[in-house]
């Protein structure tokens, strides 16, 4: 978890991180978002409403381990999602969790 929190917050300091929600469908639905993330304390009705947004945009979204105060203390943000922008850092931290990347071809 650690891991994917650094990885966030390196998102966050390249410029690659949007958060609050209408910022992260509106990232989705402009076809910039390569993965979003939420909290592990957001509400069911928040979650399921990302996962919509990105089952739109054709993209992963997951729920993090890590509560609203981690993932702040982690990207400097007060949020509970996250958009991540950049296709390295969004591979990166999906292989992190143990996904594999559903673009990824099997070996």
């Amino acid at each position: 978890m650690d891991k994917e929190l650094s990885l966030l917050g390196l998102c966050r300091k390249a410029g690659k991180l949007q958060w609050g929600f209408d910022m992260c469908s509106e990232s989705a639905r402009a076809k910039k978002a390569a993965l979003l993330v939420a909290a592990a304390d957001v509400s069911e009705k928040t979650y399921k409403n990302l996962r919509y947004e990105a089952d739109r945009a054709g993209i992963r979204a997951v729920r993090l381990s890590a509560d609203m105060a981690e993932l702040g203390r982690a990207c400097g943000i007060r949020a509970g999602v996250a958009s991540v922008e950049d296709p390295g850092f969004a591979k990166a931290i999906l292989k992190e969790r143990g996904d594999r990347d559903p673009g990824e071809k099997e070996e």
